[in-house]
């Protein structure tokens, strides 16, 4: 007898209905079988991971997943869980430029594309599932490397009431500042105090082209150095 097997799956988590329906369009013309979850509400990422299909090939996730209760956490965390078990994830969201500074960018790191949903199509899904593919292979893009950089502190104050950090990467870009959550920062140094003018050494993809794909780990503090943002 024929074996005839099933056509593989590509979640699409979103509580906004209208758009997880045009996504699984998309999802039909990258060759694949659209499974949508809209509804919650989940309180745990393992309460999720548990509704996704054996026979997954890969997920799209949205980031606010909590503006209509499908959630109680971020699409980046997820995104982030299912990266440590090699079940390649898209991120998207809708509010491109300020979830990808602070929410987004505490699990950037486990997060190899970023999309913004007025480019959700076939050939950004497939596009984005090969390079998550790639890198659980161990072939990394040299805009996703990360390397010893300095990141000095330009800027303290709070959004949304998150305490946050403008920083300067000079070997990224001496002119223009990313803003980083305190909190990702106090995952590496405990009771870490920003002062303006501070230089820290941390991890950062810094061949990376855009700021909201960069991603900043083990951080440590620099040392005193005369001329240090010359340095990379």
């Amino acid at each position: 007898m024929m074996k005839i097997e099933n056509k593989r799956k590509i979640v699409i988590i979103d509580d906004e209905k209208d758009f997880a329906k045009t996504a699984a369009w998309e999802v039909e013309d990258a060759g694949y079988d659209p499974f949508l979850i809209i509804d919650g509400p989940f309180e745990r990422i393992d309460d999720l991971v548990s509704r996704i299909p054996q026979d997954t090939f890969g997920i799209l996730c949205d980031h606010r997943l909590g503006k209509s209760g499908l959630a109680g956490f971020y699409g980046s965390d997820f995104v982030a869980a299912l990266y440590d078990r090699k079940i390649p994830a898209l991120l998207d969201t809708q509010f491109y430029d300020m979830d990808s500074d602070v929410s987004i960018r505490k699990r950037r790191h486990k997060i190899p594309v970023l999309l913004n949903k007025d480019n959700v199509d076939a050939s950004t899904i497939t596009k984005g599932m090969e390079i998550c593919l790639s890198e659980f292979n161990g072939t990394i893009s040299t805009d996703r490397r990360g390397y010893r950089n300095i990141v000095r502190i330009v800027g303290v104050s709070n959004e949304s009431g998150e305490p946050v950090i403008d920083t300067i990467i000079p070997s990224w870009n001496l002119y223009q500042a990313v803003r980083l959550p305190l909190s990702l920062i106090n995952e590496w140094l405990f009771d870490f105090v920003p002062e303006v003018g501070t230089h820290l050494i941390a991890k950062v993809n810094s061949g990376a082209q855009k700021q909201e794909d960069l991603f900043f780990t083990d951080f440590e503090l620099a040392p005193e150095l005369s001329g240090i943002d010359g340095d990379s």
